[in-house]
C-alpha cells in the first residue's frame, strides 16, 4: 500500500516539475543558439566582442577595439544580423512607436515598435535595429529597459571616442525624425 502511494506521489511530483524543467532547459538552449550564432557573425569580421548579451530573441555584441556592433534576432519567421561600423555612427537614439487603442470608455497607448537608430556622422545613413515589433511577438518583456541601456553604453562609447554631436544637433536631429 505504501509502495502504491509512492509512485502516484512521484508521478504527481513528476508531473508538475517536468515543465518548469523543460521551459527552464529549452531558454538555456536558445540562449547558447544566440550565443553561437553572434559569435560566429563576428568571427566572419574578424572580430572579438568584449560585450555580449542575450535576451528572449535577441543578442547584441561590441568590439570596443574594432568598433563594431552585432545584433542578431531571431524569430518564428526571419534570422536577422547585422553589423554597424561604430566609427561611421555619430548618435545612438531610442525609436518607440505607439498606436492608440480603445477599450470601451478608456484609451492606452500600446508600444508598436521599439528600435534603436543609428545616425550616422552624414545624418543621410541610419541603421534601425528592431527590438520588438507587436506584428510579432505577443508581449514586451523587459526591451524597454534594454534599449535604453544600449543607447546609453554606445553613446558613451562613442563619446569616448570623440563622436557624440552637440546637443543642439542631437535636437535637431530628434526633431527631424518625428
Amino acid at each position: 500500500m505504501e509502495t502504491g502511494l509512492f509512485i502516484i506521489d512521484a508521478i504527481i511530483i513528476a508531473i508538475v516539475i517536468l515543465p518548469f524543467a523543460l521551459f527552464i532547459n529549452g531558454r538555456a538552449k536558445r540562449k547558447k543558439q544566440l550565443r553561437k550564432a553572434i559569435e560566429t557573425e563576428a568571427a566572419q569580421h574578424n572580430c572579438k566582442l568584449t560585450k555580449l548579451e542575450m535576451y528572449n530573441n535577441f543578442a547584441l555584441g561590441v568590439d570596443t577595439d574594432a568598433q563594431k556592433l552585432f545584433f542578431y534576432k531571431a524569430t518564428t519567421d526571419v534570422v536577422f544580423a547585422k553589423v554597424v561600423d561604430l566609427k561611421s555612427v555619430a548618435v545612438c537614439k531610442i525609436i518607440k512607436e505607439t498606436k492608440r487603442v480603445k477599450n470601451k470608455s478608456k484609451h492606452y497607448d500600446v508600444i508598436d515598435k521599439l528600435q534603436l537608430s543609428l545616425i550616422n556622422h552624414n545624418r543621410d545613413d541610419i541603421t534601425y535595429l528592431e527590438f520588438y515589433n507587436n506584428d510579432d511577438e505577443v508581449t514586451l518583456s523587459d526591451e524597454l529597459s534594454v534599449v535604453q541601456k544600449w543607447q546609453d553604453y554606445l553613446n558613451e562609447l562613442l563619446a569616448s571616442k570623440g563622436k557624440v554631436l552637440s546637443s543642439q544637433k542631437e535636437d535637431r536631429i530628434a526633431i527631424a525624425m518625428n
